[in-house]
């Protein structure tokens, strides 16, 4: 399966080889392995996404779908936007 991972101004395509759909979070565990220091700044040490990261399927964010269980098919895009904070 290929999908169009996007998370600031990097520009990420996963492949997962023999899944038909997968979830968010199968994509996220995929990241992980390859992307380590990506990953570490997305969820916490207990694998729970921080509260400032929004992620969004085709423009939706997930928490109009399943959360990290929303289910994925070829060819969606990914956006992962990390919330800017300050004062």
């Amino acid at each position: 399966m290929r999908l169009k991972l996007s998370y600031g101004q990097k520009e990420l395509l996963s492949q997962l080889p023999g899944a038909e759909r997968v979830s968010v979070r199968q994509v996220m565990l995929s990241v992980k392995s390859a992307h380590p220091e990506i990953y570490q700044r997305w969820c916490d040490a207990e694998g729970h996404l921080r509260p400032t990261l929004n992620i969004f399927i085709n423009g939706e964010h997930i928490r109009y779908r399943s959360g990290l269980e929303s289910m994925l098919a070829e060819g969606d895009e990914i956006y992962i936007i990390p919330l800017i904070t300050g004062g």
